[in-house]
């Protein structure tokens, strides 16, 4: 026994465990294995709960990849965490597969054919296979987590769309969804009532708090939203703001996303007094609340998962391109500050990047396609991860395994190779 373990088993325990909860997550990852004593103690909710209380003022790890995995902003090293690394670099999308969706440190990936998907948590390197559906091909729609008081996930839901059924000489529609519950490891049918057509999605669908909400081509101008740890069978709708102006008025489509615990709407608008960018905030209430209008063609990339004071633009003039804007949570004009880097004290406790080289590459591909659709698809391609404030492997029932690999691709590959000497 070193020195150091020797010192762990002869503290009284209340002041251990004071001092175990000032470590960032990977070193109480690492002392579980000391001893099962010790074991128990790092896993009740009394430390949990200690821990999040100690660590409240700390940022938590996140970063922002394309789908095919580019890691392109990112902050890691905070005291909750202590990440050698951008949390995108333990982020590895096998060849064939992409992102589909993140929530809560959980990441969504699937196949190219759709007939493969995987939910994990790539720092905690664990991983597990999301079943075939008995029925055949259905669309992806999203991932949802439930998580408690302490932000600890206790549980997710993958959801795809089978198929939709008009009621009303179009006037409502049913929808036949199917749910994969991590609590059963099965998949279920959900039956659900929406009063709009699903016939293919706007903008990538995001979640908050067990909740998807996406557009529709079908039907502009309106988000339509459900809770799938609810009860409910209706699908809810909001109407997006300002839809009238960018429809006439030659406005660009726009993009959701969330930040600071809110789901936000992102704009550009061509104005007669020039391109005005604009941001809201759904409140619980369901009406929107602008939050900011920036003058200038930009292309909106991202927001700060945490701070909606901050959002990330693309600006093909600027000298470094990707530049960033703080408004403060209020209703102002902002001229932009070209830089590189946002101001470093609001990340006081970790590093933060941006991959510059990286993001010319991505817009330079999203560039491709017509100019107006840049900020309709800038955003809508990019797929935001974020660690929780506690770690907890990723949930599954007992029969389900778990997988523990330090590479999801070479684990897909040898999967598939053994795949095909079989059917040989």
């Amino acid at each position: 026994m070193d020195s150091a373990t020797s010192t762990i088993h002869h503290l009284p325990d209340a002041i251990l465990t004071e001092i175990l909860a000032r470590l960032p997550l990977r070193s109480i990852s690492r002392l579980k294995s000391v001893s099962k004593t010790l074991k128990a103690t790092l896993e009740s909710v009394y430390f949990r709960r200690l821990f999040v209380s100690l660590h409240k003022d700390s940022s938590s790890s996140w970063s922002l990849c394309s789908h095919r995995g580019k890691k392109l902003i990112g902050f890691h090293g905070c005291k909750t965490w202590d990440l050698p690394k951008s949390l995108g670099s333990f982020i590895s999308v096998p060849l064939g597969f992409k992102f589909k969706a993140s929530s809560n440190g959980l990441v969504l990936i699937e196949r190219y054919d759709h007939d493969c998907s995987y939910v994990g948590n790539p720092v905690l390197q664990q991983w597990v296979k999301i079943p075939q559906l008995p029925c055949g091909y259905c669309g992806m729609l999203g991932l949802v987590t439930r998580v408690d008081e302490d932000g600890v996930v206790l549980g997710f839901k993958v959801v795809r769309i089978a198929s939709s059924v008009m009621r009303n000489d179009h006037a409502s529609y049913t929808l036949n969804m199917f749910v994969y519950s991590s609590e059963t490891g099965i998949w279920t049918s959900k039956i659900l009532q929406c009063p709009h057509l699903i016939t293919g999605y706007g903008a990538r669908a995001t979640n908050l708090n067990g909740t998807i909400y996406f557009v529709t081509l079908h039907v502009p101008g309106v988000v339509l939203a459900h809770d799938f740890y609810s009860d409910s069978d209706q699908f809810m709708f909001v109407h997006l703001p300002e839809h009238s102006n960018h429809s006439n008025n030659g406005g660009v489509d726009g993009a959701l996303t969330t930040s600071g615990g809110f789901v936000m709407y992102v704009k550009s608008l061509v104005q007669k007094r020039g391109t005005v960018l604009k941001v809201w905030r759904l409140n619980n209430d369901e009406s929107w609340q602008l939050l900011c209008e920036i003058n200038g063609s930009f292309v909106p990339i991202a927001m700060h998962p945490f701070d909606s004071d901050i959002v990330y633009l693309w600006h093909q003039k600027s000298p470094h391109h990707l530049v960033s804007c703080n408004f403060f949570d209020k209703l102002v004009s902002c001229n932009l500050r070209t830089e590189t880097l946002i101001d470093p004290a609001r990340e006081y406790d970790g590093v933060f990047y941006m991959n510059l080289s990286g993001f010319e590459e991505y817009m330079d591909e999203i560039g491709s396609s017509r100019a107006s659709d840049w900020n309709y698809g800038a955003l809508n391609g990019l797929f935001q991860s974020v660690l929780p404030r506690w770690m907890e492997p990723v949930p599954r029932p007992p029969q389900v395994e778990m997988i523990y690999t330090t590479s999801l691709p070479s684990y897909v590959a040898c999967c598939l190779t053994e795949q095909e000497e079989k059917e040989e």
